[in-house]
């Protein structure tokens, strides 16, 4: 049996607690994607793209937090702009928003570049960045163990 992946991982756990999700995206919508942000995603991310494409529209899990379709996936400079200052987090048009909490009391955010390999996920929404996890795989590894929401009870 091969291991199975964070994406399916994923997939599997919110299937199993009743949360409907899309279908996953073809490799050309990623690539367009990819295209018009100027962006390589990385190996974990665009697989789950491909097998998950985020959560129904109106779904949320028992925490309310939500998974964004890609096509809602967007940096914080063109969708969260008041926190799209250098100040708040260096490099701003590359922290994308990809999920959120409580209907954008909070955001999940990940950093994408063109080639760069770092990716961290940060919590957008507070007085400063809260910094999560170091990968999209960490990010899930930490959501489905129930820990995402720690980070803002500790801040």
């Amino acid at each position: 049996m091969l291991p199975i992946t964070i994406a399916e991982g994923l997939r599997s756990n919110w299937l199993s607690r009743g949360i409907k999700i899309n279908p996953g995206v073809s490799k050309a919508t990623l690539q367009l994607f990819e295209s018009k942000y100027e962006v390589m995603l990385p190996d974990d991310l665009r697989e789950y793209f491909l097998l998950v494409n985020g959560m129904d529209i109106n779904m949320t899990d028992e925490d309310l937090i939500r998974f964004w379709p890609l096509e809602e996936v967007k940096p914080i400079s063109e969708d969260a702009s008041e926190y799209s200052d250098q100040a708040y987090l260096p490099d701003p048009g590359s922290i994308f928003m990809f999920a959120d909490y409580c209907i954008w009391s909070n955001t999940y955010a990940i950093r994408l570049s063109s080639g760069e390999k770092r990716n961290e996920v940060y919590i957008i929404g507070g007085r400063s960045p809260i910094f999560l996890a170091g990968s999209f795989t960490e990010f899930v590894t930490l959501y489905l163990a129930n820990r995402c929401l720690d980070f803002l009870k500790s801040a």
